[in-house]
């Protein structure tokens, strides 16, 4: 399997190319074939992502939940979806659900550590974090300039080592 890392940052390339930041995980999960959608999610799940045999996977996020946290919760499922494609090359052969949840967050299971991970990845690279970080901007600047949480923003930071 692919580090999370790069397959996050191949994907970026290939498909946001140079736009700048903040990155949509939508646009990207658009041009892969999988659409996305907002809608009423049970208590405490945050979003899924759904695949059934022979059709394309598509990606809801809770539509209560903040915008930030619904591009979070996309770039999460984008990795369950890069993560089952590693590991099965017909993507029309598997069937998979996937619910966001508080769970999710805990990283306990190896395909949640890589969603996780990945969509940290994608929306905050490693290399630009470590240019702003560069330039002293805070954790708070931070988080605007990639449109992500302050809460998220500060996991990846520490993450990362590194301290602002």
């Amino acid at each position: 399997m692919k580090l999370d890392t790069q397959s996050a940052d191949e994907l970026r390339n290939a498909i946001w190319k140079n736009r700048g930041f903040p990155v949509n995980p939508v646009i990207i999960a658009n041009r892969l074939g999988i659409k996305v959608f907002k809608s009423n999610l049970p208590d405490k799940v945050y979003g899924a992502l759904i695949k059934e045999k022979g059709k394309d996977p598509i990606i809801i996020a809770h539509y209560a939940d903040s915008e930030n946290r619904q591009r979070f919760t996309c770039a999460h499922e984008l990795g369950h979806y890069v993560y089952r494609l590693q590991q099965n090359e017909d993507d029309e052969e598997y069937e998979f659900l996937d619910l966001r949840n508080q769970q999710s967050s805990e990283g306990i299971r190896e395909e949640e550590i890589f969603a996780n991970q990945f969509a940290a990845n994608l929306l905050m690279p490693e290399k630009e974090v470590r240019k702003l970080a560069g330039e002293e901007k805070s954790s708070l600047l931070m988080a605007l300039y990639f449109d992500v949480s302050t809460e998220a923003m500060k996991i990846r930071l520490k993450n990362l080592q590194i301290k602002c």
